[in-house]
């Protein structure tokens, strides 16, 4: 039976590190996925700023050609100024050339508004781009350790449930089933120890009788509480 114990011990300290390891599984990835998303948002947010950095110099562009426009209509009614011989005609035409004027000033200050976005969007940008080249070298620095590591922890989970299952195979069958249901139900603690007369899974306070018979090992004996297999030490 004391071998029996010794090899439930053993075990359990493997299934112990089993159990960091299972952690490492999900850290390890998260951290990987979290250095793509981290490039991801950076590559959408360059190209957001971009589309409107775009579009900021397309209306610009669209309101020089307004202001271009309206300067050869100008230029052509003036002209006209010259040959026109009735004052209904000449009023009409120099207030058309005066809206076009004004028009022309609307136009300017909403250039200069657009200019000065631009200056925005630009230094926007280049902060931008300098995150997104921060995140892409922390990838690259970081991608093919972090997978390597993921490779290397499920090999370690792998070599350390072989060593497990090695230590299970002369142990009965009902005994094996209620340790791997503890395993699986109680925090991966199937075997705990005797701590100071109490479980030291639990709490649970431990009856002499019971100290008595987990000191003498000669059974398995498992707390009235948890139900965990109690042993003097692990």
């Amino acid at each position: 039976m004391k071998k029996q114990l010794e090899k439930l011990i053993q075990m359990q300290k493997l299934d112990t590190i089993i159990g960091g390891k299972n952690i490492l599984t999900k850290e390890l990835p998260q951290q990987l996925n979290s250095l793509k998303q981290s490039l991801k948002d950076a590559d959408e947010t360059v190209a957001a700023t971009k589309i409107e950095f775009d579009e900021n110099l397309k209306d610009q562009k669209l309101k020089e050609l307004d202001i271009a426009d309206n300067n050869t209509k100008i230029t052509k009614y003036k002209n006209q100024l010259l040959t026109i011989e009735t004052n209904k005609e000449y009023k009409a035409l120099n207030s058309e050339i005066n809206h076009l004027e004004k028009q022309n000033s609307e136009i300017d200050d909403e250039l200069i508004e657009l200019m000065e976005a631009e200056a925005e969007l630009k230094d926007r940008l280049e902060e931008e781009k300098n995150t997104q080249k921060d995140a892409s070298n922390e990838l690259k620095a970081n991608e093919e350790k972090l997978e390597k590591e993921i490779q290397e922890v499920q090999k370690d989970i792998e070599d350390l449930k072989a060593k497990r299952n090695v230590l299970a195979k002369d142990l009965p069958r009902e005994l094996i089933r209620r340790y791997a249901a503890l395993i699986k139900n109680k925090n991966r603690k199937a075997v705990v120890f005797n701590d100071k007369n109490a479980c030291s899974g639990c709490g649970y306070t431990i009856r002499p009788q019971v100290a008595i018979d987990i000191k003498a090992g000669n059974s398995v004996v498992y707390c009235e509480s948890c139900g965990r297999i109690l042993v003097t030490q692990l």
